[in-house]
């Protein structure tokens, strides 16, 4: 039994099972709607591939962790550490995914800020998103081959806040400018920097296991974050739906 799970048999199981449950309808909905989006050319953004590309990784992140919480509880005949551990990968890149959206968003609008380029070039941005993904599969490889959990749980800390501190840092700016000729983003950045929050926070709050947190506390909290992830990606899948209906009228 994998130590993420308190009562792997019980009502706990059954929130889980159901929050995920959610958070893999909510994600295939982005990317319908992200997909719905690109044919109508609602935004002309490269914008589009990563979030149908998170949503793409969210189901998977959601399946994933469904198969560890019936694996945990004996329901099938699978290792739920193992199925955590790539859990945790796609996780990950499900924050990374929202996170490049909101990269490729902000250079694309005529309102980016000169302060953040001026510290940000663009080389110095791929520079630290080809070192955070190359941390990220060694998590995949430390968890994967040599199942040392604790050290990749302090890797998942370390870039679930940087990647969601990344993306936020781009998608503020955005948020924050008044562009009223691209109204649909003022909803949908909105929508993705609570996304990203909460995923984050989610996927950072297993690092309570290390430093002597109770799991029940970490577990239950993990939970709620990933309702509350789920909840933000129905509401921009519906504002998604809204706009592209609006194309058709």
């Amino acid at each position: 039994m994998t130590e993420l799970f308190v009562d792997p048999t019980g009502v706990d199981a059954l929130t889980r099972f159901v929050a995920y449950v959610l958070l893999v309808a909510a994600c295939a909905g982005v990317s319908i709607y992200t997909v719905l989006n690109i044919r109508a050319q609602t935004v002309q953004s490269s914008m589009w591939r990563y979030l149908f590309l998170s949503g793409v990784v969210g189901v998977s992140y959601g399946l994933l962790a469904i198969v560890e919480t019936v694996a945990a509880g004996g329901g099938i005949a699978s290792d739920p550490v193992t199925v955590g551990a790539f859990r945790r990968v796609s996780q990950l890149f499900f924050i990374v995914f929202l996170a490049l959206a909101m990269r490729e968003l902000y250079y694309e609008s005529p309102h980016e800020s000169d302060e953040l380029l001026a510290s940000l070039s663009p080389r110095t941005i791929r520079l630290l998103e080809a070192g955070f993904l190359t941390v990220i599969m060694i998590e995949f490889v430390v968890v994967i081959l040599l199942g040392f959990v604790t050290v990749a749980r302090l890797v998942q800390l370390a870039a679930s806040v940087a990647f969601t501190a990344y993306g936020v840092s781009f998608a503020l700016p955005i948020k924050s400018a008044a562009m009223t000729s691209r109204t649909i983003l003022d909803t949908m950045v909105t929508y993705v920097i609570a996304v990203m929050i909460t995923a984050g926070a989610a996927s950072a709050i297993e690092i309570g296991y290390v430093v002597g947190i109770p799991p029940a506390a970490v577990e239950s909290t993990a939970i709620v974050l990933t309702v509350m992830a789920g909840t933000f990606l129905v509401a921009l899948t519906i504002r998604l739906k809204q706009n592209v209906d609006g194309r058709r009228y």
